[in-house]
């Protein structure tokens, strides 16, 4: 046997190294890049933000804010303002979309919505293809990525980057297992921007084309779906060329998506583009009011109004109000196209139905009812009646003088002369007085109650202006606002209990209620809200019912009696052609020195009205005639009768309060009147009315031979 030895060859391994590098590339790299990944991923997910609340985010999102009258029909709207931003939206329901704008929205930004899991990796692919390619970069975004984006923009960010790309899959994945596709789509329809400050499909139908959202037609709503993409280079009122390009790609795209045919594309692609610019609705319908109600909700309500979201439900009449506007101006174009205010207020339930603040609201929105202040004249009488009555110097029977008085005031050098008409009576009740706005006896009557009686009245009836404590106090010469004299005027008409002027109803956020005020006699509340509300107020006092804090300002028997005196200013006293109602009526004129004023504020059994002219430049009168019974009163007439309509007679003043009395009164004397001799039936307290009898032995005349400064 041959034994050969023989050294090894050196190197014959060397092919075997790159083959095992090879191997552990191929092998081992994928898993190394994987676990790159992973830890990437993992590292990027644990920071991501919580998935949205859509349920709260529709709930809290900044929301235009609507206005109601009480009919329901829309009065006004303002955007929101969420901190730099102002637009409008207004959230809806699916189902409130027409499905042509819903398939339109698919076609143009994610036509597979409904059958992929948050992301959709063939269009992720695409859009790396082409770009890779060269060509334009495409987007990829699901409606439900883009929601995530839109929704927490700070969180996910908005860098051109594969992170936030991931993040924002990654989210938008973890909203789809959280919330329905119905549900991400509809919320998604109500946020994306469109451009023209419009958020949503609802806002943009109104900015573009001045309409309901479910009232758009095929070119219209393919329109909108289009501006998703690029609001303001493809805005149809900058750039209507381009708009309508998108807009025919759009319905282009519905077509190769089966979701329209060739016949129905082509017709829609044949539409010209057809904008309609909205027009303003605030200051439009009834504008005092609603300029009020936005006032008010500003002030009360500061961060609810900015954010916006409210339906607001007012008391407002929009045909009585846009009524007594065009009666306003028309009478006031008779008395030198005089400035004028006007109210019509139940004073049953606190509703202001309608408002004028002036001839017409120009861009000072100067409210003449609620702002300005005028000396009330002769319609102030009634509150120094009242005091004098309240504190029991006279009662409506009083004997009152009714002659010449002449003072001197040495600071201002002015003499003072009030008179009324062109004679004087000597003698005159209280009641006949009042009926006739004579000056004298209500002189006469301030002296003997005094002005700090009837000022600590006046506050308490809710007059806040600057009250003069003069003699002229008694005729009207300090200035109230025409709505603080109404409102004392309300008091007067609820038998002494509080009031306060309500516009607004009812102001909501969804179904949160912030404020609900209406009152079971409502004619519009529906019937399970009167349920509520009857339940809410039962057993309450009368101003508690319509959420007036004041009780009752004035004794009950006071307030009867002086609806009693004012109700003889209609039937026989310088108001009488008031009776032409044909209904209870009571109220008193007002008019300021040589005609610069004229008034006119009273009530029926359910509706108060006021009513002012005259000019802002008060050296501009309203002529010789322009009187509160020839300038006022005839408006007063016409917006009572607009707003009693065919409503029942209410008896003013009614049944009497208990303790209280009815005696003829002698109209010479201030006794009580002789059988058969005639006179003035008077409503007095139990235990005041004169019990002395009228020509009987040891009576006599009332003696008014006494000096100036004791009447």
């Amino acid at each position: 046997m041959k034994v050969v030895v023989a050294n090894r060859r050196e190197g014959g391994w060397w092919w075997r190294l790159p083959v095992l590098a090879a191997l552990w590339l191929v092998i081992a790299a994928p898993i190394v890049v994987g676990l790159i990944g992973a830890t990437t991923l993992r590292r990027w997910a644990t920071d991501l933000p919580a998935v949205p609340d859509l349920a709260m985010w529709r709930a809290q999102a900044p929301q235009t804010w609507v206005m109601l009258a009480a009919d329901g029909s829309h009065l006004a709207e303002q955007p929101f303002r969420d901190g730099g931003v102002v637009g409008h939206r207004t959230l809806s329901t699916l189902e409130q979309m027409p499905p042509h704008l819903v398939h339109a929205v698919l076609a143009a930004e994610d036509v597979r919505f409904f059958s992929h899991p948050g992301y959709d990796l063939q269009a992720i692919v695409r859009a790396a293809w082409i770009q890779y390619q060269g060509g334009a970069r495409q987007g990829a975004s699901t409606i439900t990525q883009q929601l995530a984006r839109n929704l927490l923009p700070v969180e996910i960010g908005t860098e051109l980057s594969f992170r936030r790309k991931t993040r924002e899959v990654l989210l938008a994945r973890q909203l789809e297992r959280r919330w329905s596709k119905r549900e991400i789509l509809s919320t998604y329809l109500d946020f994306v921007f469109l451009g023209q400050g419009a958020y949503g499909m609802v806002a943009g139908a109104r900015a573009y084309f001045d309409r309901d959202v479910g009232e758009l037609d095929l070119p219209q709503a393919a329109l909108l779906a289009g501006l998703i993409q690029a609001p303001s280079r493809l805005d149809p009122y900058r750039n209507p060329k381009d708009a309508k390009d998108r807009r025919d790609e759009v319905l282009a795209r519905m077509f190769r998506a089966h979701l329209i045919d060739a016949a129905t594309q082509a017709r829609a692609m044949a539409s010209p583009l057809v904008l309609t610019r909205p027009t303003p609705s605030y200051g439009t319908r009834v504008p005092w009011y609603t300029e009020q109600v936005r006032t008010f909700i500003a002030s009360a309500l500061p961060e609810d109004n900015k954010r916006g979201g409210l339906v607001i439900e007012t008391a407002a009449l929009p045909a009585l109000g846009t009524q007594l506007q065009h009666d306003a101006v028309e009478h006031a174009d008779r008395w030198g196209k005089a400035q004028v205010a006007a109210i019509v207020w139940d004073h049953r339930t606190g509703y202001v139905e309608a408002l004028v603040g002036g001839r017409a609201w120009g861009p000072d929105r100067f409210d003449r009812m609620l702002q300005s202040c005028r000396q009330p004249g002769s319609a102030w009488k009634p509150l120094v009646y009242g005091a004098a009555l309240e504190s029991g110097a006279i009662t409506p029977g009083t004997a009152l003088r009714d002659a010449p008085i002449a003072e001197y005031d040495e600071v201002t050098n002015v003499h003072w002369k009030p008179k009324s008409g062109t004679r004087f009576r000597g003698v005159v009740l209280a009641q006949d007085a009042i009926a006739a706005s004579l000056n004298a006896p209500a002189i006469d009557v301030f002296d003997r109650t005094g002005a700090a009686s009837v000022i600590r009245l006046a506050r308490r009836l809710g007059i806040t202006s600057d009250l003069a404590e003069v003699r002229p106090m008694a005729l009207g010469a300090s200035c109230v606002k025409p709505l603080e004299l109404a409102r004392a005027f309300a008091v007067i008409a609820r038998r002494g209990w509080s009031i306060a002027p309500r516009f607004a109803v009812r102001i909501r956020r969804g179904a949160e209620v912030l404020f609900d005020g209406a009152v079971p006699e409502d004619p519009w509340i529906d019937p399970a809200r009167r349920l509520d509300r009857f339940a809410a107020t039962a057993g309450a006092e009368p101003d508690a019912r319509i959420s007036a804090d004041g009780g009752q300002l004035i004794d009950e028997r006071t307030a009867f009696q002086l609806q009693d005196m004012l109700a003889a200013v209609v039937s026989r006293g310088t108001a009488t052609a008031a009776s032409s109602l044909g209904r209870p009526a009571a109220g008193k004129t007002g008019t300021t020195n040589d005609n610069t004023d004229a008034w006119f504020v009273g009530f029926t059994g359910r509706a108060l009205s006021a009513v002012w002219l005259g000019f802002d430049d008060p050296a501009h009168k309203l002529g010789r005639e322009g009187d509160g019974r020839r300038a006022a009163l005839p408006l007063w007439i016409r917006a009572i009768r607009s707003a009693e309509g065919s409503r029942p007679d209410v008896a003013i003043p009614g049944t009497p309060p208990a303790d209280m009395e009815r005696v003829t009164i002698d109209r010479e004397t201030g006794l009580v009147a002789a059988p058969g001799a005639g006179g003035l039936p008077v409503w007095f307290r139990t235990g005041t009315a004169p019990t002395e009898v009228s020509g009987q032995p040891g009576t006599s005349p009332t003696d008014f031979g006494r000096s100036t400064r004791e009447f």
